[in-house]
């Protein structure tokens, strides 16, 4: 039995099977330290008793590659390309460790220094939001329970906040459109005209572009509401006139790739995030906002204009009324207009209360 003291904390070292345990107990305390030691082997052992003997357990990096492989066969792409994201920055953590060396205490550290790391090409100090962290964590767990094993981690994890979309105002779109580079002028432009998600945007095939009645039609999403046809307005148009006119592909927006970074027609864009930032610095907008934000204003944008919720909701794709709710933000202006309509219909309804012969009901409402 081997502890020792890093500081305040005592750890424990040992090997089993070939293979070194070094942990922290995270007691400050020797005969504690020794008693979290002691469970510790037998947590290590305690499968190794029966007739058969189990099948060891591999390192993490290991386990990920088996992972992402059964996520390819089991997921849809855009699931898939989430899951991988998410491995490579867990890998980052837990790459070379067994994954019965990956205790609950080592998550938690992991939740605790992740959440305050920066957004990666972020120019306005925002660190890494608590949902980015919570992404991770399922795949975590995933990686587990697709092995039959119990995670390390519990299914509550970090409170996410659920009003942290906002708006764009009038000024903000002007100076972003003006500083924005192609493609993402258009994409951008394509959102906030129509409500679509980025990622519809960017998987457009030509074929699905009606000019004639003016709609686009999107054929996947992960509900049945999701497969729509979006209405193009005049704005959105004469976009598609112009880009359907110049595909030489399936896709609208192709993606840049190769040497010189050609335009390849046979794939089609799936990121704009590093325009999207720089055109947010050439602006000088402080207060930054996702490109997603885009569907927002038009749905804000919509319901002001009068759009009925149910309408709006099949134009966004939603099978729920309440999800277009979430995506409603109401401004002060407009809250302001709707406290005014009230106002007046109000005293409408008192004056005609007051012609059918009831004056002293409408003095004693004014008072």
């Amino acid at each position: 039995m081997s502890i020792y003291r890093r500081g305040k904390t005592w750890w424990y070292a040992f090997k089993i099977g070939g293979r070194r345990i070094v942990e922290s107990s995270g007691m400050r305390n020797k005969t504690a330290a020794k008693r979290v030691e002691a469970r510790r082997k037998i947590e290590i052992l305690e499968g190794r008793a029966g007739f058969r003997k189990p099948e060891p357990l591999p390192r993490f990096d290991e386990a990920v590659q088996q992972f992402l492989a059964w996520s390819e066969q089991k997921h849809r792409p855009k699931t898939h390309e989430l899951h991988t994201l998410n491995c490579q920055t867990l890998l980052r953590y837990f790459g070379k460790k067994w994954l019965d060396q990956i205790t609950p205490q080592l998550v938690e550290s992991f939740r605790m220094e992740r959440q305050g790391e920066a957004r990666r090409n972020a120019h306005d100090g925002s660190i890494i939001s608590p949902a980015t962290v919570n992404r991770a964590l399922a795949t975590l767990r995933l990686i587990f329970t697709q092995r039959g094993l119990k995670p390390p981690t519990r299914k509550e994890i970090f409170q996410e906040e659920t009003e942290k979309t906002r708006v764009v105002s009038i000024d903000e779109e002007r100076a972003y459109f003006k500083a924005a580079s192609q493609p993402l002028h258009d994409i951008a432009t394509i959102i906030l005209h129509t409500g679509m998600r980025p990622e519809e945007v960017f998987r457009i095939e030509v074929k699905n572009v009606d000019l004639e009645h003016q709609s686009i039609f999107n054929p996947f999403g992960k509900t049945k509401a999701a497969k729509r046809k979006v209405p193009m307005n005049s704005v959105v148009l004469e976009i598609m006139k112009r880009r359907v006119g110049e595909a030489q592909g399936p896709w609208v927006f192709c993606s840049p790739s190769g040497p010189g970074r050609a335009q390849n027609p046979h794939v089609h864009i799936h990121s704009v995030r590093k325009a999207h930032d720089a055109a947010l610095r050439r602006a000088g907008i402080q207060d930054h906002f996702r490109l997603y934000d885009f569907r927002h204003t038009f749905a804000t944008r919509a319901a002001q204009a009068g759009v009925d919720v149910l309408t709006l909701a099949s134009m966004l794709g939603h099978t729920a009324v309440q999800m277009t709710m979430r995506y409603v933000h109401p401004t002060d202006q407009h809250k302001r207009e709707a406290a005014a309509k009230l106002e007046a219909y109000n005293r409408e309804r008192l004056f005609s209360l007051a012609n059918n012969g009831d004056p002293e009901y409408l003095q004693k409402a004014l008072q």
